[in-house]
């Protein structure tokens, strides 16, 4: 127990719902204050330039593990990235509508409803672009790898790489150790011990 208990932490993708959150403040900023916009993007790509290397150095040096079953979080935080950047091009619909016009605030082309509905209109089309974009782009650079053919045998596998299914499943070693498996024991493997 002591052992798991100074274990380094596991990986998981809670990095993209910050990274999401952050970029869908800065693109609503628009909408409301232009005037800094320039300074926070500026921040945000500073601040963002820290989380990645923050998380190389996390991920070659203090973490112990990763567990990513499938590329289904990554495939979903792509097509969550569509919500901020639709909502950009709602806020550059809103600008140019408000260039269109004169000095005076609110006096641009389309007024009212019409500018809702230019702006809602310019964030479903930019929206369903991007998941267009994204799934045409994942189907060209799909890389599935067929291994039916595959003559490596489980055993050699196991001597290379000694953490597998059976050496780090603790309810498994400890059936082994007390005699209720009919398998050889099994020790439990620990990356700090292996």
């Amino acid at each position: 127990k002591a052992v798991k208990a100074l274990e380094l932490s596991e990986m998981e993708q809670g990095r993209y719902a910050d990274v999401i959150f952050n970029v869908i403040c800065v693109v609503c900023i628009p909408f409301i204050a232009p005037a800094y916009v320039h300074k926070t993007f500026l921040a945000l790509l500073v601040s963002h330039i820290y989380l990645y290397c923050y998380d190389q150095v996390k991920v070659l040096r203090y973490v112990v593990k990763f567990d990513f079953s499938s590329p289904d979080v990554h495939y979903l935080g792509m097509q969550l990235f569509a919500i901020p950047v639709a909502i950009l091009a709602g806020a550059l619909v809103f600008k140019a509508n408000q260039m269109s016009g004169g000095e005076d605030l609110g006096s641009g082309v389309l007024q009212g409803y019409w500018l809702l509905m230019g702006i809602c209109l310019a964030m479903v089309a930019h929206a369903c672009l991007h998941l267009l974009a994204l799934q045409c782009i994942s189907l060209v650079v799909d890389n599935a790898v067929d291994r039916s053919k595959s003559e490596a045998a489980y055993v050699d596998y196991a001597q290379k790489f000694p953490a597998t299914f059976f050496s780090v499943n603790p309810v498994h070693c400890l059936r082994c150790k007390s005699g209720i498996s009919k398998r050889t024991e099994q020790e439990f493997y620990s990356p700090l011990k292996g």
